[in-house]
């Protein structure tokens, strides 16, 4: 009977399959950011490293298996505790940078604290340096490799100052926005590279290599989101794609220029994802909304589909071909304790019949006119999967093809595809 249903489903041009949990790993403490999924000790497999609301990093292996923990919570004076909350004083808000900071082959992991301390740890989970801002840090950092076998680690914190550190944990320039700094920063790397970032007043600022301001350019609400660079379409100038919680996608040109832009009805909290879900040579633009809805425009900012979840989508969506089929799925997380997967190119759903809803109620006469589009492109669910919490972000191993997710339950679930 499975095959039987297997072929229907084929001919019929159906998923195959269902999401299946393979492990579960209880953390045992609130999580508030994605996971990242990297081989850190360079055997060949992928581990899991993530970061907690009470102050410390995880590393578990694909199986699920703790590797090591750190902890970074720290003794504070009473004089610190004043300007702090004792509950969350060192709690890690973002992923953890993971990438080899010192060129030595071995990948270091970086992350920030809300008592605004900078960690490098080495791929043991060992202390190499650490650095003190003047205030909480909740963006994750961004690391930029140069030729000259040095590392820019550059982050922003709520002092206002964005910080650009050599591999040494030794600070080569800040530069003090206009208010606090809460999202990623991004290395833009062009002819003349950039730094871009995001602060809590709306600004976007694009920054030299040696800090100087080069242009700004200003939103209706808060960036959180890590701006990101991409060539959408073949011969085309690149753009710079950033949200904020006026629930706007702004669209820019290298100088800080307005292209278009695509309002949502709530806050986009992450960076957006690219890629060419139809193969037709153009990207398109996948990204969350505090509407419940995960959109994909093309490249001029048209819509081509939304799906509506239940909650928040405030995670980056994840595209992969999950089922091996050839073609691409999007996968995005809900504050309403689910995972979508969904089709990449949509369902085309009908209004109306044309030349049949255009008759009237006055027997004898219809219009031939088509007075407005017969129907709509929106999302289509192929699979959902329910978490026991808010998912706050996921991960993808390629490799074995889960999908790994982080609940602010504490809750770590690794979801993979399997077939009927």
């Amino acid at each position: 009977m499975n095959k039987i249903t297997f072929a229907f489903k084929k001919i019929m041009n159906q998923k195959i399959g269902r999401l299946e949990e393979q492990w579960k790993y209880d953390v045992g403490a609130m999580l508030l950011s994605s996971p990242v999924a990297e081989d850190i000790d360079g055997d060949g497999k992928k581990e899991i490293i993530f970061g907690t609301k009470d102050g410390k990093i995880f590393s578990i292996d694909s199986t699920g298996k703790l590797k090591w923990t750190f902890n970074a919570q720290e003794q504070h004076t009473d004089l610190e505790l004043m300007f702090l909350d004792a509950e969350t004083s060192d709690s890690i808000h973002s992923t953890p940078f993971v990438e080899d900071i010192n060129w030595d082959g071995k990948k270091e992991i970086v992350f920030g604290t809300e008592a605004g301390k900078l960690y490098a740890l080495d791929n043991s989970g060992k202390v190499i340096w650490t650095f003190n801002a003047n205030g909480p840090i909740r963006g994750a950092a961004t690391i930029q490799k140069f030729s000259n076998k040095e590392a820019g680690i550059i982050f922003g914190s709520l002092d206002k100052n964005l910080y650009f550190l050599n591999s040494k944990g030794k600070t080569l320039w800040k530069f003090e926005a206009d208010s606090e700094i809460e999202s990623c920063p991004a290395f833009i790397n062009l002819k003349t590279p950039l730094i871009l970032f995001g602060t809590n007043s709306g600004t976007l600022y694009a920054l030299d290599i040696r800090g100087k301001l080069v242009w700004s350019f200003k939103t209706k609400g808060k960036i959180l989101a890590q701006p990101l660079m991409d060539v959408l379409t073949r011969d085309a100038d690149p753009v710079i794609l950033v949200g904020s919680t006026d629930g706007t996608l702004y669209c820019l040109n290298t100088n800080g220029e307005k292209i278009w832009t695509y309002e949502t009805d709530g806050a986009i909290c992450s960076r957006v994802t690219t890629y060419d879900l139809n193969d037709d040579n153009r990207k398109e633009i996948i990204f969350g909304s505090c509407d419940n809805n995960v959109y994909a425009l093309d490249f001029t900012g048209r819509r081509l589909w939304s799906y509506e979840t239940d909650f928040w989508v405030v995670a980056s969506p994840i595209v992969t071909d999950l089922d091996n089929d050839g073609k691409p799925e999007v996968i995005a997380g809900s504050y309403d304790h689910n995972i979508y997967v969904l089709d990449s190119e949509g369902s085309y759903i009908l209004d109306y019949v044309p030349g049949v809803s255009g008759i009237v109620t006055q027997t004898g006469n219809y219009g031939e006119a088509i007075l407005k589009e017969p129907g709509k492109t929106q999302g289509k669910k192929i699979w959902q999967y329910q978490t026991e919490g808010v998912i706050v972000g996921c991960a993808y191993i390629d490799e074995s093809k889960n999908i790994i997710i982080n609940t602010d339950t504490g809750k770590i679930n690794n979801i993979t595809h399997k077939k009927d």
